[in-house]
C-alpha cells in the first residue's frame, strides 16, 4: 500500500506540473517535490526504525540525506522569490553536497560479504572508474551551459550536482560489481534513483543549465529520485539476503564500470575535432584521471591473471601427483593379485614336490628299519626335489620384490622365453601352454621385465579363468602389420569367449564378471593404461564359444642385437 502511495504522489505531482501555467509552476513544483521528499524520508525512517543489525546505520544515513533536501528546497524557493540574504546564496549548493555525501555514505554502509583486501581495492577502482567517466560525460553535456553559467555564480552548483551523481553511481558500482544478486534488492531501487538523477542532470545540461528549473518540463524526472528512494525503503528483500556467493559475478556486471568509459572515449574524440583549445584542455584533465585509473586496473588484472595461472599450475601439479599415486597403487594392487594367483598355482606344485620328498624320506626310513643303509640315489632325489621347490618359491618372491624397475632396451622374445616357467605355475594341467617365440627375433622395445611380466601374467591369468575345462593357451611375439611396424605380443585362448555387450566394457574400471571376492575389475584397465603409457595400444577380439585374443602393440626401438636386461 505504501508503495502505491509513493507512485500515485509522483504521478500526481507530474500531472499538476504539466497542467499548470508557467507562472504558477515555479511555486507548485517545489511544494510537490517537497511532498515527495517528505514521503521518502518517512519511508526510509520507518525502515531504519524497523531494521536491526548492520544495515540500520545505512538506512538512517539515507533518511538524513532525504531530510536534508527539505530545507534545501525551502531556501531555494525563498531565493527564487527574491529573498536576498547574501550568506544564503551558496547554501543550496552546500546542502546539496551534504545530501550527496549522506547518500553515498548510506550506500557504502550496507554490509558486504567476506572479501580479501585485494577484492576491496578492485571494488574501489571499479567505482572510481565509473564515477570519473560519468563526471566526464556530464561535463561534456553541459559544456556550453557550464561556461556561461560560471559567470553568474553557478559553477559550484553545477559541480556539486555533477559530483553527487558521479559518486552515487560509483558507490552503487562498488557495492554490486562483485555481487550482482544485490541489484534485485534495495540497492536496485537506489540504482534506479541514481539513473533518474543522471537523466535529470543530462536534461538540465542539454537545456543550457538554466538557473531556474521549476518551470522546466523535464523536472518531473527529478521527482523520480525520492520516489525510487522511498520504494527502496519498502523493498521486502533485506540487503543481507541479497549477498551473492563467491565467484557469482557475471561478465555484464564486471563490465559495467567500463561502459561509460567507452562512451567517454567517443565524446573526447568529438571534442578534439570540434571544440576550442580551452575546452579540450579541461576535457583532458578529467580524461587523464580516467586513463590513470584504467591503467592501474589493467595492472591489477594482469596480477590477478598471473596469480590465477600460478594457482592453476599448482592445482594441476597436485592433481597429476595424486593421479600418479593412484595409478601406482592400482598397479601394485594388481601385482599383489598376480602374486596371489601365482601363489595358488605354486601351492599345487609345491604339494606335489613335498609328496615326492615325503615318499623318498619314508623309503629311506624303511631301509634303515630293515638294517640297510639308504642309497645315495634316494638322498639325491630328496635334495633335487627340495632344489626344485626352492626354485619355484624363489621365482615367486623375486616377482613380488621387484616393485620398481627402470625402463631399458629389452628383447621382447627373450623376455617371454624367460617367463615360461613362471607362466606354467599359473596354469593347471588341463591347459596346454604353447609359446611361439622366434629365436633372435630382435623385437627391441623400451620397457622393463617387470612391465612385460605384469602384462603377460595378467592376460594369461584371465585366459586360464576362461578355460575352466582346459584348452590351449598360445602366447606369441612378432611384428604387427601396420604402416609403422610395432612389436606384437599376442595371448589367445580356446575358452568360452566374451559376449559383445561385455566386450565393450572390459576396460572400464571396476567392471568384472567374476564372483564377489574373486576379481577387482582393475586388471585390464591398469594393463591398458600401462600399455598406452609406453606409447602402445591394445586390441581384443572374441566370439562366444570360440575363445578370445588379446594383442598388445609396443613401439619398436631402432636398435638391433641388444641383449635383455
Amino acid at each position: 500500500m505504501a508503495r502505491w502511495v509513493l507512485v500515485v504522489a509522483w504521478v500526481a505531482a507530474a500531472l499538476i506540473h504539466l497542467l499548470l501555467p508557467t507562472d504558477r509552476q515555479h511555486v507548485a513544483w517545489p511544494l510537490s517535490y517537497a511532498t515527495l521528499e517528505i514521503l521518502a524520508t518517512a519511508s526510509l525512517g520507518y525502515r531504519a526504525w524497523r531494521t536491526h543489525g548492520q544495515s540500520r546505520l545505512a538506512w538512517w544515513l539515507l533518511t538524513a540525506s532525504t531530510a536534508l533536501e527539505i530545507p534545501n528546497l525551502i531556501i531555494s524557493l525563498l531565493l527564487s522569490r527574491g529573498w536576498g540574504a547574501h550568506w544564503a546564496i551558496g547554501l543550496p549548493s552546500l546542502l546539496g553536497l551534504g545530501t550527496g555525501i549522506l547518500v553515498l555514505a548510506g550506500v557504502l554502509s550496507f554490509p558486504r560479504g567476506q572479501e580479501s583486501g585485494g577484492v576491496l581495492w578492485r571494488r574501489i577502482q571499479d567505482g572510481l572508474i565509473f564515477a570519473v567517466a560519468v563526471l566526464f560525460l556530464l561535463w561534456v553535456l553541459g559544456i556550453q551551459g557550464n561556461l556561461s553559467a560560471v559567470a553568474h555564480g553557478m559553477g559550484f552548483r553545477v559541480f556539486v550536482a555533477y559530483l553527487n551523481a558521479a559518486l552515487l553511481g560509483g558507490g552503487l558500482v562498488f557495492m554490486t560489481s562483485y555481487d550482482p544478486g544485490r541489484i534485485r534488492g534495495p540497492l536496485g531501487w537506489l540504482g534506479a534513483s541514481a539513473l533518474a538523477w543522471l537523466a535529470a542532470l543530462s536534461a538540465w545540461a542539454l537545456a543550457g543549465l538554466p538557473p531556474v528549473v521549476a518551470t522546466q518540463g523535464w523536472i518531473v524526472l527529478a521527482g523520480a529520485i525520492p520516489l525510487f528512494q522511498g520504494l527502496a525503503a519498502w523493498s521486502p528483500r533485506p540487503v543481507e539476503e541479497a549477498l551473492a556467493g563467491p565467484g557469482s559475478e557475471r561478465r555484464s556486471t564486471r563490465l559495467l564500470p567500463y561502459l561509460p568509459v567507452a562512451t567517454a572515449v567517443g565524446a573526447l574524440a568529438v571534442l578534439l575535432a570540434v571544440a576550442p583549445g580551452t575546452v579540450t584542455r579541461s576535457a583532458f584533465a578529467i580524461f587523464l584521471a580516467m586513463v590513470a585509473l584504467l591503467l592501474l586496473r589493467q595492472f591489477q588484472s594482469i596480477q590477478d591473471l598471473q596469480a590465477a595461472r600460478r594457482t592453476l599450475e599448482d592445482r594441476v601439479r597436485q592433481r597429476t601427483q595424486a593421479l600418479e599415486q593412484v595409478r601406482d597403487t592400482l598397479l601394485r594392487t594388481e601385482r599383489m593379485n598376480t602374486v596371489a594367483l601365482m601363489g595358488a598355482g605354486l601351492a599345487h606344485d609345491l604339494n606335489n614336490l613335498l609328496c615326492a620328498v615325503r615318499s623318498s624320506a619314508e623309503l629311506a626310513a624303511l631301509k634303515l628299519d630293515g638294517g640297510d643303509a639308504p642309497r645315495v640315489e634316494d638322498l639325491n632325489r630328496i635334495a633335487a626335489t627340495a632344489d626344485r621347490a626352492a626354485h619355484l618359491t624363489g621365482r615367486l618372491m623375486g616377482f613380488a620384490r621387484r616393485e620398481e624397475e627402470d625402463l631399458c632396451l629389452l628383447d621382447l622374445g627373450s623376455a617371454l622365453k624367460g617367463m615360461e616357467a613362471t607362466l606354467r605355475i599359473l596354469l593347471p594341467r588341463s591347459v596346454h601352454l604353447h609359446l611361439e617365440v622366434a629365436p633372435g627375433s630382435g623385437l627391441i622395445i623400451q620397457s622393463s621385465r617387470l612391465r612385460v611380466e605384469q602384462m603377460v601374467v595378467n592376460l594369461v591369468a584371465n585366459a586360464r579363468d576362461a578355460m575352466p575345462d582346459g584348452g590351449t593357451l598360445t602366447v606369441r611375439t612378432g611384428v604387427g602389420e601396420s604402416e609403422n611396424p610395432m612389436a606384437l605380443l599376442e595371448v589367445a585362448d580356446t575358452g568360452i569367449g566374451i559376449a559383445a555387450d561385455i566386450l565393450a566394457r572390459i576396460f572400464d574400471p571396476f567392471f568384472t564378471t567374476k564372483a564377489p571376492g574373486q576379481g577387482t575389475g582393475l586388471g585390464l584397465p591398469s594393463l591398458k593404461a600401462l600399455v598406452e603409457e609406453g606409447g602402445g595400444r591394445m586390441e581384443v577380439a572374441s566370439e562366444p564359444g570360440h575363445g578370445a585374443r588379446f594383442r598388445i602393440f609396443l613401439p619398436l626401438m631402432p636398435v638391433a642385437g641388444i641383449s635383455p636386461r
